[in-house]
């Protein structure tokens, strides 16, 4: 096996203090990253649990975007290399040899995924801070997402366990001469493809319940935030899974990636990334006629009524739309608020967004980190000239920061609802602003979009906070927060938003499939049962 790379972290920003206690109370965990660190890395292709070099010898250079320099030189995956991977899932997969896919045990696999937790755990602050060098999130955000992943592997854990009680469902029917069976079994071979705002909880809610099924995997991580989607392999085996089982293939979406999606040996896709990509995604899996589950986009509203706590309001607004940097598809990015408190709303607003700091993400004090890459830093910084160019209001932030990363700060424009600002996907930390009068204009103002991931209404009247719960238009609907994420529930959202559902039980019954085996009675023929007809 090949040896681990080695990032050596030297940590210069000046420290910062501390903000609102609603981004301390989403972020903060105890421990400090160290002012120098070295964080192991993986950077070759992880199939049938070894390291491999790309077989075209080439690679792509992963960066910080804090600094904006290179962290190291990654595998490019090329067609080949992801058929050296899928021969690997399927291979494991169909094999008596190694007890998995339909003859390993819910108890065994649900043994593995608790391994899986107890390694990250083990390794919980090697693995943020690596979070935090290649995708630019602070690092406390990084330590609350590693703690996500190991709730994610122990809850789906705990679903493998209880499966194999569960999988078989005697069905009643009309006909008593016959007996039927419903059993559900993994679906096989299954193509995963990752984004970059969450690298490794995306890849976790996938890869868990894959395993949980029992089914054999390819992950494909973003190329732009691989390091801990890689290390998922040493992982895997510490956990003593089956080679085969969890293969990782790093590379450009267009080669690697559509590779995967055209691969006839997958039997199932599942996506999260951009509602543009979703395009393409959606059109290799009608070619093949294969199911797909897909996460995409959002453009969730919080409406804000007028009997709020203001500042708990401004907490849960912020939390919405400035954590990830705003690079989060569940973020609730438009503000509905009522007009008699829009101007003191948005003074305090404003007073407290600017206080958020930003800087290293290794810093303790960092609240807000760079954005992820230049891309996304040029896509944010022209919605928001646009906007402004178009005769929004900046209320605050709105122009890029000088020097190295790709830093950009909370800002808040109010813009008319049907401008650019307003309507589309910016991925960044800022927020479009409109106001209203009365509740049913706020409910037509929320609904008013393709997307429906997230959205959020806040009022101290618990009535009104029902009433317009039930009729936004979203797969998740926070009421009195906004972002709140349990394992334990299903997350998916409508229309440009995806379909398909991540984390519960239901993001486990994407990788199973449903079999029906109807016997007749002994003793019954074929004679007899024309003549019974």
């Amino acid at each position: 096996m090949a040896s681990f790379g080695c990032l050596a972290i030297t940590s210069q920003r000046v420290m910062l203090p501390s903000s609102r206690q609603a981004i301390r109370r989403w972020t903060a965990t105890a421990g400090a990253a160290s002012a120098r660190l070295a964080v192991p890395f993986r950077n070759k292709l992880f199939i049938g649990n070894e390291w491999r070099d790309a077989e075209s010898g080439r690679t792509f250079t992963v960066s910080d975007p804090s600094t904006e320099e290179p962290l190291f030189e990654c595998a490019r995956a090329s067609v080949a290399d992801v058929d050296a991977a899928v021969k690997s899932a399927k291979q494991c997969f169909y094999s008596s040899g190694d007890k998995w896919g339909k003859l390993s045990s819910g108890e065994m696999r649900g043994a593995v995924l608790r391994k899986f937790a107890a390694g990250l755990r083990k390794r919980h602050e090697e693995f943020s801070v690596l979070e935090a060098l290649d995708n630019g999130k602070p690092v406390a955000e990084a330590r609350a997402d590693m703690d996500t992943c190991i709730s994610i592997f122990e809850f789906y854990a705990g679903l493998a366990e209880s499966f194999d009680s569960h999988k078989v469902k005697h069905i009643q029917t009309q006909d008593t001469d016959f007996e039927v069976r419903q059993v559900q079994e993994p679906v096989g071979v299954v193509g995963l493809v990752t984004p970059w705002n969450f690298p490794l909880l995306q890849a976790a809610v996938k890869v868990a319940p894959a395993i949980a099924a029992g089914c054999s995997m390819i992950l494909k991580p973003s190329s732009v935030c691989p390091a801990t989607c890689l290390r998922l392999g040493d992982l895997a085996v510490e956990a003593g899974l089956p080679p085969g089982a969890l293969n990782i293939v790093t590379g450009t979406g267009s080669e690697a990636g559509s590779a995967l999606l055209d691969h006839p040996s997958v039997a199932r896709l599942s996506f999260t990334g951009s509602s543009n990509v979703g395009h393409a995604v959606m059109h290799a899996a009608a070619k093949r006629l294969v199911p797909v589950a897909m996460e995409l986009g959002g453009k969730g509203a919080v409406v804000v009524f007028d009997d709020v706590d203001i500042e708990a309001a401004i907490d849960w607004v912020m939390v919405g739309i400035f954590v990830c940097t705003g690079q989060t598809c569940s973020a609730t990015s438009r503000l509905i608020i009522h007009r008699s408190i829009e101007a003191k709303f948005l003074e305090r607003l404003s007073a407290e967004a600017t206080k958020l700091k930003m800087g290293d993400p290794l810093e303790e004090s960092t609240q807000l980190g760079p954005l992820t890459s230049a891309d996304q830093l040029r896509l944010v910084s022209g919605f928001v000239d646009r906007a402004r160019a178009e005769g929004g209001e900046v209320i605050c932030g709105g122009t890029t920061v000088p020097g190295k990363g790709y830093y950009y700060p909370a800002t808040a424009v109010k813009t008319p609802p049907d401008s650019e600002a307003w309507r589309e996907e910016i991925f960044g930390p800022v927020l479009a602003v409109a106001s209203f009068e009365t509740e049913e204009e706020a409910v037509a103002l929320a609904n008013d979009t393709p997307y429906g991931l997230g959205n959020a209404v806040i009022s101290n009247d618990a009535d009104r906070c029902e009433r317009v719960a039930q009729q936004l238009h979203a797969g998740i609907v926070w009421k009195n927060c906004s972002n709140a994420i349990p394992v334990e529930a299903p997350f998916g959202g409508f229309g440009k938003s995806g379909f398909g559902k991540e984390y519960g039980e239901m993001g486990f019954e994407e990788y199973l499939q449903t079999k029906v085996i109807t016997a007749v009675k002994p003793g019954y023929s074929w004679e007899w049962y024309v003549k019974k007809n």
